[in-house]
C-alpha cells in the first residue's frame, strides 16, 4: 500500500471518534486552509467513483451489523446484555446510508443532503425513540451511531484494495460521515422532544393525581374546624376525619415517591441494596398483606430450585410483587384466579404472574413498561393509576441485572408478566 494512502486511511479511521464530520478534518490535517479544504472536498465529491466503496459495504453488510451489535452490547448502558442492544432500525439506517452513497456526489453537494435524507432520518428517529423508551440517554445513542461509523470504516479498511483511488475514498468518507452525523442530529432531537414531553407529562400527572387527595384533605380539615367551633365537638367524627387526612396524605406520599423513583430510573440513578434474600419469604410477606378475598385468588406454585437465596433488595422486590399482583387483581374478574409460578435455574430465578383478565395486544404489549403509559380503555374507564408502576418495576428488575416482559394472546385472554433475577450481582453492578 502506498505510504500516502496508508496514512490517509489511518487518519480517517482514527478520526471517526471526533465529534464533527471527518471531511474538513482530513483536509486540515494535510495543512490546507479551511476554504481550500472545502473546495478540495467538493472537487473530490464531484469526480468520485463510489462503486468500490458501495460494493465493499454491501458485501460486508451483515458482518458490519453483527460486529456493531457485539461492541454495543458491551457498553455500560446495556449492562453487557446483547438482547437489550438489539435494534431493528440500525439495519434500516445502514441501508439508507448506502442508498445515499449510491446517489452519488451531486446529492452530497446539495446543502440539505444527506442529513435530510428521509430514510436516514426515519431510521435514526425510530432508533432513538426505542432507546429513549429503554431509558438510555442521548449521549448513549450518539455513542451507538459513532460505533456504527467505526465498524463501517473498519470494514472499508479491510475490504478495499490497495489500488482504490484516494479521492474516491475521501468522497465516500465525506458522504458517510455526513449521513451518520445527520442521524446523530435527528436522534438528539428525539431526546430533546422526549424531555419536553416528559416534563409536561409529569406536570399533568402530578396536578391531576395530587388534586384529589388535596381536595379531600382540605374538605376534611374544614369539617374538623367546624366541629371544634361547636360547644360539644363530636370527637368520634373528628377522629375519623383525622384518619381520612392521614390516608389522603399517604396517597400523596406514594405518588411523590413514584415520581421520584421514575426520575431516578430515567436518569440511571436507581440503585438497589443487596443482601442474601429468599424470594419466597418476600412473596409470603406481600401475600400476607392482601385482604382475605384477594388472598384466596392467589395460586402459588414454587419449585425446590427456587428456594435458593439470591443477592437482592427485599424491599424493592416487595414493591415489584405488590405492583404485579395489584394489577392482576384489578384487571381481571373478581372470581378469577391469579397464578404465580416461581422456578430456579442455574442462572437465576424466573417468576411469572398470570391473570385471566382483559389481556393485551399490539402496541399495548410493546409499551406496557413505558413511563406514564396507560392503555386507552383503562384511561377511558377512569381506573386510578399514574402510569408509573410498571415503569418503576422494570427499573427495579433491571437494576438487579434481570429482565421483564409481558405476553398475552389478546383482549379477553389474560396477561402474563414474567421476570428473571440473577442469583448474584452482575460484575458491573448495573443501575437501571
Amino acid at each position: 500500500m502506498p505510504a500516502r494512502r496508508r496514512a490517509v486511511i489511518s487518519l480517517w479511521y482514527s478520526a471517526q471518534d471526533e465529534p464533527s464530520g471527518g471531511g474538513d478534518m482530513v483536509a486540515e490535517g494535510m495543512g490546507e486552509p479551511e476554504t481550500e479544504a472545502t473546495e478540495r472536498a467538493q472537487d473530490y465529491a464531484r469526480h468520485a467513483n463510489l462503486t468500490l466503496a458501495l460494493a465493499a459495504l454491501s458485501a460486508r453488510r451483515d458482518e458490519i451489523l453483527e460486529r456493531w451489535l457485539e461492541v454495543v452490547a458491551r457498553q455500560p448502558f446495556h449492562c453487557g446484555r446483547r438482547e437489550r442492544a438489539v435494534a431493528d432500525d440500525i439495519p434500516a439506517l445502514f441501508d439508507a446510508v448506502l442508498a445515499t452513497l449510491a446517489r452519488g456526489a451531486p446529492v452530497w453537494l446539495e446543502p440539505e443532503a444527506p442529513q435530510e435524507n428521509p430514510a436516514v432520518a426515519a431510521a435514526a428517529r425510530g432508533h432513538a425513540t426505542a432507546r429513549s423508551r429503554q431509558g438510555l440517554q442521548a449521549a448513549d445513542v450518539v455513542v451507538e451511531f459513532r460505533l456504527l461509523r467505526q465498524e463501517i470504516w473498519r470494514a472499508l479498511r479491510e475490504e478495499l484494495p490497495d489500488s482504490a483511488p484516494t479521492g474516491d475514498l475521501l468522497a465516500a468518507q465525506l458522504l458517510l460521515n455526513d449521513a451518520i452525523d445527520g442521524a446523530m442530529g435527528v436522534g438528539i432531537a428525539v431526546f430533546v422532544r422526549a424531555v419536553e414531553e416528559a416534563k409536561e407529562e409529569i406536570l399533568l400527572t402530578a396536578a391531576h393525581d395530587l388534586r384529589n387527595p388535596l381536595t379531600g384533605i382540605k374538605g376534611t380539615a374544614q369539617l374538623i374546624a367546624r366541629q371544634f367551633r361547636r360547644p360539644q365537638p363530636d370527637l368520634a367524627r373528628i377522629e375519623r376525619g383525622l384518619g381520612q387526612i392521614d390516608e389522603q396524605a399517604t396517597r400523596m406520599m406514594v405518588l411523590i415517591a413514584e415520581l421520584l423513583d421514575a426520575s431516578r430510573v430515567r436518569l440511571g440513578r436507581f440503585e438497589v441494596s443487596r443482601a442474601p434474600t429468599e424470594f419466597r419469604a418476600v412473596l409470603d410477606a406481600v401475600v400476607s398483606r392482601c385482604p382475605p378475598a384477594e388472598r384466596a385468588r392467589l395460586h402459588i406454585r414454587a419449585t425446590l430450585a427456587s428456594v435458593r437465596p439470591g443477592q437482592w433488595d427485599a424491599a424493592r422486590l416487595e414493591r415489584v410483587l405488590e405492583n404485579l399482583l395489584s394489577n392482576a387483581l384489578k384487571f381481571s374478574p373478581p372470581d378469577s384466579p391469579i397464578e404465580i409460578a416461581v422456578d430456579g435455574t442455574a442462572a437465576g430465578l424466573a417468576v411469572a404472574v398470570r391473570d385471566h383478565g382483559r389481556g393485551l395486544e399490539g402496541q399495548e404489549l410493546t409499551r406496557l413498561f413505558d413511563r406514564f403509559y396507560r392503555a386507552p380503555d383503562v384511561a377511558e374507564a377512569a381506573i386510578e393509576g399514574s402510569g408509573l408502576g410498571l415503569y418503576i418495576v422494570r427499573g427495579i428488575v433491571e437494576a438487579h441485572g434481570g429482565r421483564i416482559w409481558a405476553a398475552s394472546e389478546g383482549h379477553g385472554q389474560g396477561t402474563t408478566i414474567q421476570f428473571t433475577l440473577p442469583w448474584d450481582a452482575p460484575t458491573d453492578a448495573p443501575r437501571a
